[in-house]
């Protein structure tokens, strides 16, 4: 504080001149990032209206949680299903893809960089159990787990060329075009997505969720934005009436710090930042532990990924609610 005291002092001196005043703003913003960390600072300055409170969990929820990828249930909302949890709520997650496509998991298992598709196939069945392990670990049983299996990378095509079986997509990585894993929702279903939009019915009419996680519509990769389209599609089609809070993963300059800083906060780039609409789930420190316990069970993503996973464990986890 001795420093920003000086800051104040060096203010107070200099208001009326303007060299000074930008000198004293860069020295500001230093003792900030100094002081706090560039993600609060970051916020501070990124962000332009306040987020709200997320809704108290009771155990008559239903929460139904939609991962493109097997690891973005725990980035995205690993607070909210302990807390769901320990709340006796009910979570079934979905699993689109099992992330099968990711190039840094395949060159860490095979130095040589042989990237064949039986490669992709048996870093598909990794992410798969080490899904399990840290659902395992945040206290989720694996009945509650659904894999569908669908091509990694592949989501967004699925959309529009590739939406009839009767042309179905090739998966980039295993060159397969229909699901090849045991363990699945239906093993060997077409790529095709038609499909998926069928299944994701299935699933939703039969556990009647009261509120879904789903990745960001905004979201720069496309699986993500990919499966923010399929769910609502769904949803008109059924005509079911749902909350619908999206979590955000990939996005420039997001989270700030790509590094793990338990003591900050996270908070929406100020592009996606509207005046209302975001909201802040706070975890305890117990919570934070947990969260991390869980992230490092993904082994196959934590050594190439392994800053920008862990930036995700904060104090808090951010949702946007859809309309």
């Amino acid at each position: 504080m001795k420093f920003f005291n000086f800051l104040k002092q060096i203010g107070r001196n200099y208001r009326g001149n303007k060299k000074f005043r930008m000198i004293f703003f860069f020295l500001f913003l230093i003792w900030g990032f100094w002081t706090f960390g560039l993600g609060l600072l970051g916020g501070w300055f990124l962000t332009k209206s306040e987020l709200g409170k997320f809704p108290e969990i009771s155990n008559r929820e239903k929460f139904l949680i939609l991962a493109p990828h097997i690891d973005d249930e725990t980035i995205g909302g690993g607070g909210v299903i302990l807390k769901a949890l320990a709340q006796k709520a009910s979570v079934k997650i979905v699993y689109l893809t099992n992330g099968d496509d990711s190039l840094g998991g395949v060159i860490k298992e095979d130095r040589k960089i042989t990237l064949d598709p039986e490669q992709f196939v048996l870093l598909g069945e990794q992410r798969m159990a080490e899904g399990k392990r840290a659902m395992a670990t945040l206290g989720l049983k694996e009945n509650n787990l659904i894999f569908l299996g669908y091509p990694d990378q592949g989501l967004k095509s699925m959309l529009s060329k590739f939406y009839s079986e009767f042309n179905p997509l090739v998966s980039p990585g295993t060159r397969f075009n229909h699901n090849p894993y045991r363990g699945t929702y239906k093993p060997t279903r077409v790529y095709a997505g038609e499909n998926l939009v069928v299944d994701l019915k299935e699933i939703i009419t039969e556990f009647k969720p009261t509120v879904i996680l789903v990745a960001h519509p905004r979201d720069l990769h496309s699986d993500h934005q990919a499966t923010y389209s399929f769910l609502k599609k769904v949803l008109e089609e059924i005509g079911r009436p749902v909350k619908i809070f999206s979590y955000l993963v990939h996005y420039p300059l997001y989270p700030p710090e790509k590094k793990l800083q338990k003591d900050s906060f996270l908070y929406p780039p100020k592009k996606l930042f509207s005046q209302k609409g975001w909201f802040s789930f706070e975890l305890s420190t117990e919570e934070e532990d947990n969260k991390l316990k869980a992230m490092n069970q993904y082994q196959s993503q934590i050594t190439p990924f392994y800053d920008f996973l862990r930036a995700f464990i904060k104090r808090n986890e951010i949702f946007e609610e859809m309309e």
